[in-house]
């Protein structure tokens, strides 16, 4: 009996979810089509080919986070962005280690925290640092 309940609960409660969420990302894609939303596969960092690693780039401009695979672990942080000015928040991350893409993870988790400005052309995202040179690219995943 306490299953049932707690499953009729459950339902409610993921119902009620969905209804809020579609209102709510309608709105945000009226507001602001410049702002990256969704998923980008990582192809640059600092300007080496870092396809392989398969890092990504999930962007939800509705609560304003970044999160996503960072070689080994998961990683989340939050940003804020008002025109092309870009910044992240320190990113938290799942705890393993892999001694095979340490050196990515760090290289990325450090590009995380430098990005100052963004750059979104078609499906492709570019961050720069503050003296602008580029250490993030990412193309958007389909």
């Amino acid at each position: 009996m306490k299953y049932l309940g707690l499953l009729l609960i459950s339902l409610t409660l993921f119902s009620n979810c969905n209804s809020t969420n579609t209102a709510t990302s309608k709105n945000t894609e009226a507001k602001n089509q410049s702002e990256p939303e969704g998923t980008y596969l990582v192809t640059s960092l600092y300007g080496k080919d870092v396809s392989e690693h398969k890092l990504t780039l999930v962007i939800s401009s509705e609560s304003k986070t970044i999160s996503g695979f960072s070689g080994c672990n998961t990683y989340s942080c939050s940003y804020s962005s008002e025109g092309k000015t870009f910044s992240a928040g320190f990113p938290m991350a799942s705890k393993r280690y892999c001694e095979k893409t340490a050196e990515i993870e760090k290289d990325f988790f450090k590009a995380l925290s430098e990005l100052k400005i963004k750059n979104l052309k078609e499906s492709t995202l570019a961050f720069k640092n503050e003296n602008e040179n580029e250490i993030i690219v990412a193309k958007k995943s389909e």
